[in-house]
């Protein structure tokens, strides 16, 4: 059973109609004049339209939060914004994104632990996270959030069974010149 090829002739009236720029025709076979209607397949949208689609969404919810890091006061969204780029980084398997959520100026100790996360990532081959804001509050130029966490490590090579952890998190973040980040959590530990 072979394929046909067909071609779909768009004026480029319509096609500005729509919001495309109309392409260059390309040369081909045209369709044959016994084709029905039901087997002619309308062009879809290239995927350069789609991927634009995409990156503005995209670039629109970075802008949104970008606000919200840059922002002069601490608050629950702030805080939101921050652990869900620590989750999406975990979740991602993306120890960059998990790290970018840290302030490596201002983190005591933030060698030790960006070691302790390589080796935390190298261990397990993926993770679910699960977190809920208990409180949220202010502590001079900091802000506080006690976070209930739950994260399931997948370790690597199917033999383990998946490793349940859960418990509080008090993160103490700052902002600095990147927006705001954590600088300390307790227990250090929970990331291991």
């Amino acid at each position: 059973m072979g394929s046909r090829i067909l071609r779909l002739v768009i004026p480029p009236v319509v096609l500005l109609a729509w919001g495309v720029a109309p392409a260059a025709q390309s040369s081909g076979s045209s369709p044959k004049s016994n084709d029905s209607p039901g087997q002619q397949q309308q062009q879809q949208q290239p995927d350069q339209d789609q991927s634009k689609d995409k990156k503005k969404k995209k670039d629109k919810k970075d802008k949104g939060s970008q606000d919200v890091l840059n922002t002069e006061v601490f608050s629950t969204a702030v805080a939101n914004s921050v652990l869900n780029d620590l989750r999406d980084g975990l979740e991602g398997h993306i120890q960059r994104l998990m790290l970018s959520a840290f302030d490596a100026d201002k983190m005591d100790g933030y060698l030790q632990f960006e070691d302790q996360i390589e080796a935390f990532f190298n261990r397990y081959e993926s993770f679910r996270v699960y977190f809920r804001i208990v409180q949220s509050a202010t502590e001079g130029p900091k802000g506080v959030v006690l976070v209930d966490i739950q994260l399931e490590e997948i370790p690597r090579g199917a033999t383990a069974p998946p490793i349940r952890k859960s418990g509080q998190i008090r993160f103490e973040l700052e902002r600095g010149r990147k927006g705001w980040k954590i600088v300390d959590f307790n227990p250090r530990n929970f990331f291991s």
